[in-house]
């Protein structure tokens, strides 16, 4: 009888640990070569798992339509991902929910795309890119392709009067542009500042401001967890020493509060360029 009151014992008390010690799969949208995602956001999860106690393991879908159908199943519990992306997988499963948005270096919350050309291109602003072939990120990519897709039919350059290719990731979009595959490129203004060949480009033109990437819930997110992490990154204060610990690889400042009407713009915007 001791025995078995013992081992109910032990049971009671190591539930909670188990339940404690729970995996976070914390999905990354693949905007950059996995192996450099790893290395931005490994301390970012190695922070998140300190915080909250739970292991932290990053998930790298291989392309943007996999992220976006990974989110929608739930195959991982938390996501960090670009506006457009976030408002699809909303779209289809309205249960989830923006954590908080992420703060950049000299841009803050606002994100922005630009249109870039070679430097020594005759091409001097967007009204040129009629007839032209542009390269751009990704179907769902909010500021290397939906941004950039307004900016045009502001001017009334529709999608049928440019030659449009999709690299897959924002400095293959660079590369295309410099060795002559496309005559300009549309992609984060952030990731261009980044780009070692950033000398050999021009940028012809800026987007809108858009809201900054989210981190947000799936609908397989425990509540406690969505809980703890929010209070995580949100002691990540922009410009702050923690923040910049954990961040810094990531080229992130910090994190500020949001909700899910902070991202009507991007709806506005992704109808307007027709992929909402």
């Amino acid at each position: 009888m001791k025995r078995f009151l013992f081992f109910v014992l032990f049971l009671c008390l190591a539930v909670p640990v188990i339940a404690s010690s729970a995996e976070i799969k914390f999905g990354l949208l693949p905007r950059l070569p996995e192996k450099e995602l790893i290395a931005m956001f490994t301390p970012l999860a190695k922070y998140l798992e300190k915080e909250t106690g739970n292991k932290v393991t990053l998930v790298i879908p291989k392309d943007f339509d996999t992220y976006t159908k990974q989110a929608i199943a739930g195959d991982f519990d938390i996501g960090f991902t670009n506006p457009n992306i976030y408002i699809m997988i909303k779209k289809s499963t309205p249960g989830i929910e923006p954590l908080a948005m992420a703060s950049e270096p000299g841009t803050g919350t606002k994100l922005k795309g630009v249109f870039i050309a070679l430097d020594d291109s005759p091409i001097k602003s967007i009204k040129d890119l009629k007839g032209k072939k542009i390269s751009f990120v990704d179907q769902g990519s909010a500021a290397g392709y939906i941004a950039q897709m307004l900016e045009l039919q502001k001017i009334g350059i529709k999608k049928s009067d440019i030659t449009i290719s999709f690299a897959g990731k924002p400095p293959k979009v660079g590369e295309a542009v410099r060795d002559g595959k496309a005559d300009a490129g549309g992609m984060p203004e952030s990731v261009f500042k980044r780009l070692p060949f950033e000398y050999m480009l021009k940028v012809i033109g800026t987007t809108t401001a858009l809201p900054n990437w989210p981190m947000h819930t799936t609908k397989k997110t425990n509540k406690d967890i969505a809980s703890k992490v929010k209070d995580a990154i949100l002691k990540l204060k922009p410009r702050t020493t923690a923040a910049d610990k954990a961040l810094n690889k990531a080229n992130l400042e910090g994190f500020v509060p949001t909700s899910d009407k902070d991202f009507d713009v991007m709806r506005e915007a992704a109808t307007a360029a027709g992929v909402f």
